[in-house]
């Protein structure tokens, strides 16, 4: 699985996803997209969703209150009180991707996620041609409840560059989720 975007001011996942969508499936290798957890923000370039909600910080797995509403990282009244985070929850444990990469900007690194499998981080990391780094644990993430749930799945972040992508990176990027999808195959 691929979200391109989570904070509705970091896009460019979105020409990625795009892309994929016209990658047929391979044997054993399936592709779910999803361009926006996060539409309201897209529509009104901001990182939180209608609410002023981070939903990055709304998962319940580690969950803390933090913030006023449309602070940066304000984590919503409760645990997935947030309309997107549940359906976003609802959607991998309908799927159960073996994978899913979460995009977002602009560290430019792919996060090693405590949790994810170091070998899957790696290959991606390689194709894209980006560093490999550990983000610090931070509470309530969507790939924290989701590596903490299925602890055999992978689930990590991409820290996409600032900016928009070139066409070329766009497809180094997707040429790195295939690679992905043949190492989780086996």
């Amino acid at each position: 699985m691929v979200v391109g975007v989570i904070h509705g001011n970091e896009t460019a996942g979105l020409p990625i996803v795009r892309r994929l969508r016209h990658i047929p499936s391979r044997p054993h290798v399936k592709y779910f997209t999803v361009l926006k957890l996060n539409p309201d923000g897209v529509a009104r370039d901001t990182r939180q969703n209608a609410h002023g909600v981070d939903l990055n910080r709304n998962f319940p797995r580690g969950w803390q209150a933090q913030g006023d509403p449309g602070s940066t990282y304000y984590s919503g009244p409760s645990p997935a009180s947030e309309p997107e985070t549940r359906a976003g929850m609802r959607l991998i444990r309908r799927v159960r991707p073996d994978v899913t990469i979460w995009y977002h900007q602009h560290l430019n690194i792919v996060d090693h996620s405590r949790g994810s499998s170091r070998r899957i981080v790696h290959r991606y990391a390689h194709v894209a041609r980006m560093h490999l780094d550990r983000i610090p644990l931070l509470p309530g993430t969507a790939t924290r409840w989701e590596n903490s749930k299925w602890p055999a799945d992978n689930a990590f972040v991409v820290e996409l560059p600032a900016g928009s992508l070139s066409h070329r990176a766009v497809r180094r990027h997707v040429r790195a989720v295939k690679a992905v999808g043949r190492v989780a195959a086996g």
